[in-house]
């Protein structure tokens, strides 16, 4: 630090950076003397530092009381200077940093001067943007491209004129086999090729329920969602119409009530996520053969069954060169699911069935065709999420591109906006996490000593992905990961085509070893997540930056954001159902019995705990209390427990290894609660009670105050930095803690 010369005048005390300086009596022909004084150190100065310190005066609200309720301590400022933008159900710091994102994707997309350098990966996703964003050429072939699909598959009855549909043209077998291969669409059942959970070196044909357009808990309680359940018939009515329906509306409207009850059959039949997250029960090792045989114990009337599983895998499969016989080894995850579908559909006319698939096709790339059709999807989510205005073409544009070839935009985001530096500060501060993690199974009293050998070595084993790939560096590479994909103008057709490019890599896995380096996502997107089945963390380029992260700030506050994500992360493999894998990935009891009986009266508590958080903003809406679902989302619970904790503990190690650290300039608050400030300050959010519902109905996260709240008010580390007395909201006498 640079010495600072203080003149002393006629001042008898003068304050200067914090330090009194006495006056020094002189003799009248004495000279005036000059004295070196130290600039105060116990500052930071650097640039990270005064941008956080400003962050973080303005997203306080000093009215609340931290040991009363810390999220609206840490965020209420923050809300009131975050209003809900039109376009959003929801605004938080995740969304502002894919804004971001989103911006500097753009700039890449729109840079065509040097097209002729880059790789040729790079150059397709450019010329997807383009196409994407060609208002022209979209409008003037309209919704045709879509039309002419929905016709190959026999027709959508209600975009029909009547007595032109005939069900003879209709076949259910090889539509479902049409919109999985190309379009990724699992509207009955799911049929895919996932890893083998008790044999992770390989992967296998995996059969499971369908999926829903609307949260499961809204189709199968349709009194209690009138308002979105008319809104989601209306949107089938208009998309009808724009395809050219020229039946009465009233009659539309009551087939497409039909589509909907339908929708709520299914949802009735699925399971729900509470009863889906034990393995062992959804590990069911059959042939195609032994499932046919399970299939055909529903009565049919001397009819063969609708599922017939080897023509179903055949056209699932067409595009590849796995041929699936009668004797292939598949799991099948949900099978009373699959009765009971098989039932609904003898009890259910072709009609209606075409009407669904269909619909889910015309609702997956309807969005693709003409303005009208996505002021229709707009026109649902107004109701639906609680928008106000559509997004803006680019941005769904920039979200299309992205998602279609996702490693060759981030190839050209990675060179251009991320900070190689920062991936080497992250993948150092992962291993202190996770010493953190393995110091505190150590510790535990409830766990004995054959299981916490098993489980060091599982978090010691855990693989870590952080920025991008290793083979980013090469460019071949890249262009040989993207071979056979093919981008023309047409935007509608690039969709088309790339999104079967995608299944078919995921299709071609069946026959091929696990590649345990494979990422899940491409480096341009503000995520992080762990692989149970690889037993892997990722954490991709796009969410090593601020607010997460920062390299010339406090590192209280990089291990209160990142580094608590980072714990997040680690644990998950330790969760409900994470703990269900063995080091290797595999679904293996490594677990005693008295130890894991240990275990669930720790997560019982978690359960519990988080069942009776409330959620008074959906009082009215729900007619009742609302509360959050301790079940579904146990496993993010004990991940946002167990991730603090550890990210508290690797910072005190951290300050024990190098000294305690600075304060923020501007606030008066030590290190350790700047920490939790950092930790709160990431999930500030601002939320419409709708977006709080989808929360609620089917996230399992918890809504984002009590992913502060809740982790805070367990943690004695955080009562003792805030001085919260015992018995406050933000320390309770009785607190949950599993890692």
């Amino acid at each position: 630090m640079r010495n600072l010369l203080i003149y002393l005048g006629f001042l008898s005390l003068q304050v200067i950076s914090g330090h009194f300086i006495p006056h020094i009596p002189m003799a009248d022909d004495e000279a005036m003397p000059w004295y070196i004084v130290k600039e105060d150190t116990s500052v930071c100065q650097t640039t990270g530092c005064v941008e956080a310190a400003e962050a973080l005066k303005v997203s306080i609200d000093s009215a609340a009381d931290p040991c009363n309720d810390f999220y609206a301590y840490a965020c209420g400022g923050w809300q009131k200077r975050n209003p809900i933008p039109k376009t959003e159900s929801q605004w938080n710091q995740f969304n502002i940093v894919d804004r971001k994102l989103d911006l500097q994707l753009k700039d890449i997309f729109e840079d065509d001067l040097h097209l002729e350098q880059e790789p040729e990966p790079v150059a397709l996703v450019k010329q997807f943007f383009q196409a994407c964003m060609d208002i022209e050429r979209r409008e003037q072939y309209g919704v045709r491209p879509l039309s002419e699909i929905l016709s190959t598959l026999g027709g959508w009855p209600i975009a029909t004129t009547e007595g032109q549909w005939s069900e003879d043209k209709f076949d259910l077998l090889k539509t479902l086999g049409f919109v999985t291969r190309r379009l990724g669409l699992t509207p009955l059942a799911t049929v895919f090729v996932y890893t083998d959970r008790k044999n992770s070196s390989r992967s296998v044909v995996t059969v499971d329920q369908g999926s829903l357009v609307l949260p499961r808990a809204m189709l199968a309680q349709p009194s209690m969602y009138k308002k979105q359940l008319t809104a989601y018939a209306e949107w089938m009515v208009g998309t009808a119409k724009l395809l050219g329906a020229r039946v009465d509306e009233d009659e539309m409207m009551e087939e497409a009530k039909k589509i909907v009850h339908f929708e709520s059959r299914l949802a009735e039949l699925t399971a729900p996520s509470e009863d889906r997250r034990d393995a062992y029960r959804m590990y069911n090792s059959l042939s195609v053969r032994q499932l046919q045989k399970w299939t055909d114990t529903i009565q049919t009337h001397g009819k063969k069954s609708i599922l017939q599983w080897d023509r179903l895998l055949s056209l699932v499969f067409q595009d590849t060169e796995a041929n699936i016989s009668s004797g292939e080894r598949m799991l099948v995850r949900e099978m009373e699911y699959l009765l009971k579908l098989e039932a609904l559909l003898q009890n259910t006319s072709r009609r209606t069935l075409a009407n669904y698939i269909l619909w889910r096709v015309v609702k997956s790339v309807g969005r693709d065709t003409s303005a009208p059709m996505r002021h229709l999807s707009f026109s649902f989510d107004k109701v639906f999420s609680g928008i106000v205005e559509d997004q803006p073409l680019w941005i769904e544009c920039v979200t299309r591109s992205t998602s279609a070839l996702p490693f060759a935009a981030g190839y050209q985001f990675v060179r251009k906006f991320f900070d190689s530096e920062a991936k080497i500060t992250a993948l150092e501060m992962v291993h202190h996490i996770r010493q953190s993690f393995i110091d505190r199974v150590d510790t535990l009293e409830w766990m004995d000593d054959e299981t916490k050998l098993a489980a060091r070595e599982k978090a010691e084993a855990m693989a870590e992905f952080i920025g991008f790939p290793d083979w980013f560096s090469n460019a071949t590479a890249l262009k040989h990961y993207y071979e056979g994909a093919i981008v023309g103008k047409d935007h509608f057709e690039n969709v088309m085509a790339l999104t079967s490019v995608q299944v078919k890599r995921v299709f071609d896995k069946l026959r091929e070893a696990t590649d345990r380096n494979d990422w899940l996502t491409g480096p341009a997107v503000v995520n992080a997540y762990y692989n149970p089945l690889t037993n892997a963390i990722t954490f991709p380029a796009g969410i090593l930056q601020a607010p997460f992260f920062g390299k010339d700030t406090l590192e209280a506050l990089n291990y209160g954001s990142i580094g608590v994500i980072i714990g997040h992360e680690i644990t998950h493999g330790f969760d409900d159902m994470g703990r269900q894998n063995d080091k290797d990935g595999n679904l293996v009891q490594w677990w005693t019995p008295e130890t894991e009986y240990a275990y669930l009266e720790k997560a019982l508590c978690i359960v519990e705990q988080y069942d009776h958080f409330r959620v008074p903003e959906l009082d009215v809406l729900l007619a009742t209390k609302a509360t959050i679902n301790g079940v579904t989302t146990q496993g993010e619970n004990i991940a946002d427990n167990g991730g603090m904790e550890q990210a508290f503990q690797a910072y005190q190690q951290f300050v024990k290894e190098n000294g305690p650290e600075q304060k923020l300039p501007g606030l008066d608050y030590t290190p350790e609660q700047i920490f939790f400030l950092g930790f709160a300050s990431v999930w500030c959010e601002s939320s419409s009670p709708e977006s709080l519902l989808h929360e609620v109905l089917s996230n399992p996260h918890a809504p984002h105050r009590h992913r502060v709240n809740g982790p805070l008010a367990n943690s004695h580390h955080f009562a003792k930095t805030w001085q919260c007395k015992t018995g406050s909201p933000m320390n309770p006498v009785n607190k949950c803690q599993v890692w």
